[in-house]
């Protein structure tokens, strides 16, 4: 009899060790953007005020605090590139205006790809939190007599199924 009890123990622990020898899952593949792509993706930034009406107003002699407060007011964004700055520069335009207009349009992508980022945090911690109810619910109580019930439903590690959208 304790044969039996012995060989069905082995055949139960064989199973069990031939569950934790799968092969891990394969890491996510992270696609890079090349730079045309980014800008392609990127929202074109509007511009209420445009570039001849800035220049015209820093030839008039307008401050530059005026000119920041006007392109503020407008609601205009720039992405400048640094042939477009020389240019405008050599115009009149006055650097602080200058400044504003790629330090404004740098900020406003910075956020732009904050809020994407926490988007994308969001929609996978919900992921998380519903694997976790479905495996909650399938699991009953009495095999879990512990502290942690549902242990077995967390990911034991970063390469975990339950991590694949981070």
């Amino acid at each position: 009899m304790s044969s039996l009890r012995h060989l069905r123990l082995a055949a139960a622990l064989a199973l069990i060790l031939q569950g934790c020898a799968g092969v891990p899952p394969e890491p996510p593949k992270i696609e890079r953007l090349s730079a045309e792509q980014l800008a392609a993706s990127l929202p074109q930034p509007g511009a209420a005020m445009p570039l001849q009406q800035i220049v015209a107003l820093a030839r008039l002699g307008l401050p530059a605090e005026e000119l920041i407060g006007r392109i503020k007011q407008s609601g205009s964004r720039y992405r400048l590139s640094a042939s477009q700055i020389v240019e405008l520069a050599g115009q009149g335009v006055p650097l602080a205006v200058l400044d504003h207009m790629v330090a404004s349009e740098r900020t406003q992508i910075f956020d732009d790809m904050a809020a994407e980022v926490e988007r994308r945090e969001k929609l996978c911690l919900d992921r998380i939190e519903q694997e976790l109810r479905y495996c909650r619910a399938q699991i009953p109580m009495q095999w879990f007599p512990g502290q942690h019930p549902f242990r077995n439903c967390l990911p034991p590690t970063v390469g975990a199924p339950h991590w694949r959208c981070f």
